[in-house]
């Protein structure tokens, strides 16, 4: 378990990996093909993805590039889905 985060917080990174589950299987990847496009391992993108882990800036971009969303549809959706 990650020491020193909120409830809040924990919640957060669950709903990111949420966020990026669904949009993965909207696009049509299979978790291990998705994790080897962007360059990280299977498990790792299972924990992101579960929210065990905390996702970089840099791989919110890799991403959100893979899924061809702005980062914001990740980072944010409830403001992408006002946008759109």
């Amino acid at each position: 378990m990650t020491p020193n985060l909120t409830e809040a917080e924990m919640a957060e990174r669950r709903r990111v990996g949420a966020t990026i589950t669904e949009l993965r299987k909207k696009a049509g990847w299979r978790a291990d093909q998705f994790a080897n496009h962007i360059g990280i391992s299977r498990p790792y993108l299972s924990n992101i993805e579960a929210g065990r882990k905390p996702i970089t800036k840099v791989l919110l971009a890799r991403i959100a590039d893979a899924l061809d969303v702005p980062q914001i549809a990740i980072a944010r959706p409830e403001l992408f889905d006002q946008a759109a």
